[in-house]
């Protein structure tokens, strides 16, 4: 991973949105208003891309993390089926590609696209997990899921410097996310 990739990341962030709300537009979300539609995307790919500088400041991947997870509970509030979600991420996997030609930058070296590809990956786990925090959280598991999403994120995703923390403990939120 790269500097590049995480400064890349975030200036592009409102092309993506664009680029992928086009899409989404036609999908199960368009029964949303614009801003519920768009939801927590702009705070996932703002702590994705602090996530994935080379070195991370501490606990920037558990917000990544975390702050997918609200964006996946929030989906479920909204009354958004599951499935949805994996729709969302597809259209998000390929408004990227788009919205990286729109903000004319050079081309990502290869490490950096399979990183960026880790990072959707990990979005896609996180808002899941978030989607279903409720059953988890009756069955007193919610803090292992989480954990477990991290060491998923540690073992494959290629995040530099990641070191496991608490999650249980873990007071990260979207609204912090903004002072990263």
């Amino acid at each position: 991973m790269s500097a590049r990739l995480a400064d890349t990341l975030d200036r592009c962030i409102p092309a993506i949105l664009d680029a992928w709300a086009s899409v989404a537009a036609h999908g199960e979300l368009r029964t949303l208003c614009d801003e519920d539609r768009a939801g927590n995307l702009a705070a996932v790919l703002h702590t994705m891309s602090v996530a994935l500088r080379p070195s991370p400041l501490p606990g920037a991947v558990h917000l990544f993390i975390e702050t997918a997870a609200e964006h996946g509970a929030r989906r479920r509030a909204q009354g958004v089926h599951e499935a949805c979600l994996f729709e969302e991420y597809d259209h998000l996997g390929a408004a990227v590609p788009h919205a990286l030609r729109a903000c004319e930058t050079p081309p990502l070296a290869p490490e950096d696209l399979v990183a960026l590809e880790g990072g959707l990956t990990t979005a896609i786990l996180a808002g899941l997990r978030g989607f279903h925090r409720g059953e988890f959280e009756r069955r007193g598991t919610w803090a292992a899921v989480m954990a477990r999403t991290a060491d998923d994120v540690h073992e494959s995703s290629g995040f530099e410097n990641f070191a496991p923390v608490n999650l249980e403990s873990s007071s990260g939120s979207a609204e912090s996310a903004q002072g990263l």
